[in-house]
């Protein structure tokens, strides 16, 4: 049995499963690091006056323009061939891509470069997921699902760490290009340490009926449609809109907006809101989810809600101390940080159907469809119409994505009885 070939395989041991789900976690928090390494770079690339603001934002937008409809096709792909493999093609793919751009600062080039990371990367997230949620040890995936939520602000809190420090903005790319290759080698080798204890999957009671004969196949736009899937898709793209759109885009709005912040300050400000959203995270797991709020969409719903006046007074950056510009930013990112657990928790409702490395593929191509518009429109908007404009559209988003959120609780709430149902047949 080789993990770099099976699929329906999971380990046992509980302490490997647990050793190997660090490696994952830091893999992915450095992953994330280097995705935002554009963002971090941000701005100090437009205090040089190497790239304007909209180029360099439209080179991220480019990632994802490009990303967005690939993470289908890795959620498919994740469910049918060796994560383990997709992973390790996406980190090295990745590494070129960097290596690439920190020679070479054309613009085009550097656009050319991103792009292609975007393509080698496609399942790279998906297959992260198909792990955690089908191959380690069953009673501790709900809990490394929810480890796995701090892995985007560990990585991005990494990413502003590295560019506050660096004197040069091109560093960033030189360290994600090694660490990204240590990172493949790592895998390579636990790969191997892993294969002699892995186990075959047990067929799945949605797979096999009472008297042993296969169900009939369930079709998987019928699924997501009577679950709330698709309303969800749209909630989550709007979620992401806002919430990446304060934490990359702060440094610069409060470099611009305040005559005493500059770029590095900036960056080190950011980390504080960032780490906000790891609170936020704890806050939902901790105390609302699932003591007090039972359904995922109901408490994505509250935490929409939540943010929206601090998102009304963000229209008034500049106008208003820095502190309580700060302040809202941070309890934006606490709110809507916390989702990204809540949609981890929903994904983990299709494993009994086999579509849990699709729906996070689906998710995913949601929050990328959604940092594909951020980077296209809030740069360009920034520039030309000023910050005051950008946190409008922030509030209408944070609007539409809590109406978003109201059509989906009712046949997300439905659809999970069904599945406990099932469960305990």
């Amino acid at each position: 049995m080789k993990i770099m070939s099976d699929i329906n395989i999971h380990l046992e041991d509980k302490r490997e499963s647990r050793h190997f789900f660090v490696f994952l976690w830091l893999m992915y928090a450095v992953v994330y690091m280097t995705k935002n390494c554009f963002s971090g770079a941000l701005s100090a690339i437009v205090e040089e006056g190497n790239l304007t603001l909209a180029q360099t934002t439209f080179i991220s937008a480019a990632f994802y323009i490009v990303y967005t409809p690939l993470q289908i096709l890795g959620g498919i792909v994740s469910d049918k061939y060796s994560p383990e493999k997709m992973i390790t093609i996406g980190l090295l793919g990745g590494a070129v891509c960097n290596t690439v751009i920190y020679f070479n600062q054309n613009y085009y080039v550097m656009l050319a470069a991103w792009v292609f990371n975007a393509i080698i990367q496609f399942a790279l997230w998906p297959s992260v997921f198909k792990i955690m949620s089908s191959q380690l040890v069953r009673s501790d995936r709900g809990r490394m699902i929810f480890y796995m939520s701090f892995a985007n602000s560990g990585g991005l809190i990494m990413t502003y760490v590295v560019s506050a420090f660096l004197t040069d903005w091109r560093d960033n790319f030189l360290i994600s290009a090694i660490v990204l290759v240590i990172s493949a080698v790592i895998l390579l080798i636990y790969c191997k340490h892993l294969n002699p204890i892995m186990k075959n999957d047990k067929v799945t009671v949605a797979a096999v009926s009472d008297d042993g004969d296969e169900k009939k196949k369930i079709s998987t736009v019928k699924l997501f449609l009577k679950s709330g899937f698709f309303t969800l898709f749209f909630a989550v793209l709007l979620r992401t809109m806002v919430e990446n759109g304060t934490k990359t885009l702060s440094p610069t709005m409060l470099m611009q907006s305040y005559d005493m912040i500059s770029a590095s300050t900036g960056n080190l400000l950011n980390i504080f809101i960032i780490l906000a959203g790891i609170v936020g995270t704890l806050l939902i797991k901790l105390v609302l989810f699932p003591r007090f709020i039972k359904n995922e969409m109901t408490a994505f719903l509250i935490m929409m809600i939540v943010a929206l006046p601090f998102a009304v007074i963000l229209r008034f950056v500049g106008e208003l101390p820095v502190w309580l510009v700060i302040v809202s930013l941070s309890v934006i990112s606490m709110s809507l940080s916390a989702t990204h657990l809540l949609t981890q928790y929903f994904n983990m409702l299709y494993i009994p159907y086999g579509k849990n490395g699709t729906a996070a593929g689906i998710l995913n191509a949601a929050a990328s469809f959604g940092l594909v518009l951020q980077y296209c429109v809030f740069g360009s908007v920034a520039q030309n119409h000023g910050w005051q404009t950008v946190t409008t559209i922030w509030i209408v988003m944070t609007v539409l994505g809590i109406a978003a959120c109201l059509l989906t609780v009712l046949p997300a709430r439905r659809f999970k009885k069904q599945v406990q149902g099932e469960e305990e047949k």
